[in-house]
């Protein structure tokens, strides 16, 4: 049986507009609206205050909704100044998200707050910050060739007899090597 594996790829750049920021501060973060990259959904999920151990950092995942197969995902997180284009912090990862995987993935360690909250680096301006988020799913879909895989698999008589002579002829000699120990 031949199987073939066709790839279906789709890209999509969800700007995330986030106002009164200084005011999120529920302890497991805030959660973006759900973007879709074809038949994928998702959500970007921040920690604008760090998640778990680590405070000082803008901690930034991404999140997927109800899969239902296995996707490949290369995706980038981008904070960007909305004073100076030009000044930015981008990082990218490449993760395959598995079945009903419903666990983020991404940084605890984004970005220093010091350096979000600074006023001369445009990151947070009227207390909004724009993040980023690209992504490239990629599905992989397995097409059976039909010609090369019969409904109905047939038996091959000589093959089945090679194998039960080769066994009566182990277990013959078993018994042979087991009466010429017992006879010392």
């Amino acid at each position: 049986m031949a199987t073939k594996i066709a790839d279906f790829s789709s890209s999509c750049k969800f700007n995330w507009r986030i106002e009164n920021f200084s005011k999120l501060n529920a302890p497991g973060g805030t959660l973006s609206d759900v973007f879709s990259v074809g038949d994928f959904e998702w959500k970007a999920h921040i920690y604008p205050k760090g998640n778990r151990r680590v405070y000082d950092q803008l901690s930034l995942f991404l999140c997927p909704i109800d899969l239902t197969e296995s996707v490949d995902t290369k995706y980038s997180f981008t904070v960007t100044s909305q004073t100076d284009p030009k000044n930015k912090v981008k990082k990218e990862l490449t993760k395959e998200f598995h079945v009903e995987c419903s666990k983020g993935w991404g940084w605890k360690k984004f970005m220093l707050l010091s350096e979000l909250h600074d006023p001369d680096n445009g990151y947070l301006v009227d207390d909004t910050c724009v993040i980023t988020v690209e992504i490239t799913c990629t599905a992989k879909d397995e097409l059976k060739d039909k010609k090369s895989s019969p409904d109905k698999v047939e038996k091959d008589e000589n093959f089945d007899f090679a194998i039960n002579a080769m066994a009566l002829l182990f277990m013959c000699s078993m018994a042979l090597g087991a009466s010429l120990l017992a006879r010392h």
